[in-house]
């Protein structure tokens, strides 16, 4: 995958998965830049950076699920 097709890819992924443990915040909150981010800091691996992505989706669905739990 290329630099040019992986923020549409990402976008495309957490439109889908909308619902689903904290995608809303990529969609709702974050800019193509802090998608490529994680695409540069992976040195241009694509599946090492989706795999980033996901832990930071996760950990902000987490905190979240811990305040409305409190």
């Amino acid at each position: 995958m290329n630099d040019q097709d992986f923020v549409p890819y990402i976008r495309s992924y957490a439109l889908a998965h909308y619902d689903q443990g904290g995608w809303d915040y990529v969609v709702e909150a974050w800019s193509d830049s802090d998608i490529m981010s994680y695409l540069k800091e992976a040195n241009g691996n694509a599946i090492i950076a989706f795999v980033r992505i996901r832990a930071a989706v996760n950990a902000v669905n987490e905190y979240e699920t811990e305040i409305r739990n409190a």
